[in-house]
């Protein structure tokens, strides 16, 4: 049985969705640079730390989760 949501619920929702969404970005791509850059061969340590990705901001959560919404909102 499904129940009706009040708004509130379908925004905590969509934030939840949208943190989700932007947080596997960001692990993704931090694995991927993590894979792709050159390391020390006694330490492991990486030595060219350029254009490492920058963990979300919360902008980036609401941007993304106004996003969502949009759709949700259109008629």
């Amino acid at each position: 049985m499904s129940t009706n949501k009040n708004a509130y619920e379908i925004r905590a929702d969509i934030l939840k969705e949208a943190t989700g969404l932007v947080t596997h970005k960001y692990e993704k791509d931090m694995y991927i640079w993590e894979m792709t850059r050159t390391r020390d061969e006694k330490s492991g340590q990486i030595m060219d730390p350029i254009n490492k990705p920058s963990f979300p901001t919360t902008q980036d959560i609401l941007d993304c989760a106004n996003e969502l919404y949009s759709f949700v909102d259109s008629k």
